[in-house]
């Protein structure tokens, strides 16, 4: 709901296809790494790891809409 409202404001505002507007944002915001806690001896530390394109775009896409839903209006 809240992608689809997005894509008609971008098609009113810019005359382009929203959908490769939609993935240009998606593709800056994917992280290549995240980190992970892993226990060392008796603590935690976080540890860089690499994650796969797939998991990447999914953390893109709800890192843009929890950043839309906090958005006013």
């Amino acid at each position: 709901q809240i992608i689809y409202r997005a894509l008609k404001k971008i098609q009113q505002k810019i005359e382009t296809n929203p959908l490769s507007v939609l993935r240009q944002a998606i593709h800056g915001v994917t992280p290549d790494i995240a980190v992970k806690a892993r226990c060392v001896g008796r603590s935690t530390h976080q540890v860089p790891i690499e994650i796969g394109s797939t998991q990447g775009k999914a953390l893109a896409i709800r890192w843009l809409l929890g950043a839309s839903q906090k958005r006013p209006g």
